[in-house]
């Protein structure tokens, strides 16, 4: 049998081969793209659908809460930076790409599930409390890290973060046995979250550089 999740905008391609009892052979996964958004044909018994639906929604809450650990996560933000923002929300409203979003206690933190950020410093000319500076040499020092339970290092062909990355930051390393290690290069890393919503399954997150 044969399913094909398919998007032209994201470019996305999903193909399941004969296996038995139909069971979804993950060897056989082709996953590229800038932003995934599975649409799947409904198989009659809705079995693979909801399997799929059942394993990435417990994937993604689980990573996902680990990555809400880090939070005001704001570009330029000052040493001081829950001292002096008010919570007005101003930089929240200026950020064209919607990814600024409130976060706990009220203040303003980047949501890259939403997508990337593009450090057009919206934000810091919209903060008039001195909470964003750009100023400062960078905007932040969050660097892209990589689960060992990402697709390419099982074997499984994805090249998803790498295509997404305009800064080209992440390499594929070829191993035997058909798997590539995801290499992240820290010193060209901007931290820009482009990386974060395109992985399929969920295992990048951005941490403070050492």
């Amino acid at each position: 049998s044969c399913m094909e999740c398919r998007s032209d905008k994201n470019r996305v391609q999903l193909t399941m081969v004969n296996t038995p009892k139909n069971k979804l052979d993950l060897r056989q996964v082709y996953v590229s793209g800038p932003r995934l958004g599975f649409k799947s044909r409904k198989r009659t018994d809705g079995s693979l659908a909801n399997a799929m639906t059942t394993i990435n929604t417990a994937r993604r809450a689980f990573l996902r809460g680990r990555a809400d650990q880090v939070e005001h996560r704001v570009p330029w933000a000052v040493a001081t930076f829950t001292e002096v923002c008010r919570r007005c929300d101003d930089c929240i409203k200026a950020c064209k790409e919607s990814v600024l979003v409130v976060g706990d206690g009220g203040f303003p933190t980047v949501d890259f599930s939403r997508g990337a950020c593009t450090f057009c410093a919206d934000c810091v000319s919209a903060c008039e409390h001195g909470a964003l500076d750009r100023e400062l040499a960078q905007p932040w020092s969050l660097k892209a890290q990589v689960a060992e339970s990402c697709l390419s290092m099982r074997g499984i062909t994805c090249r998803a973060c790498g295509d997404a990355c305009t800064a080209r930051a992440i390499r594929f390393q070829l191993q035997t046995g058909g798997r590539a290690v995801p290499v992240v290069n820290e010193s060209i890393c901007n931290g820009c979250g482009s990386c974060i919503a395109t992985c399929p399954i969920q295992v990048i997150q951005l941490e403070e550089a050492a």
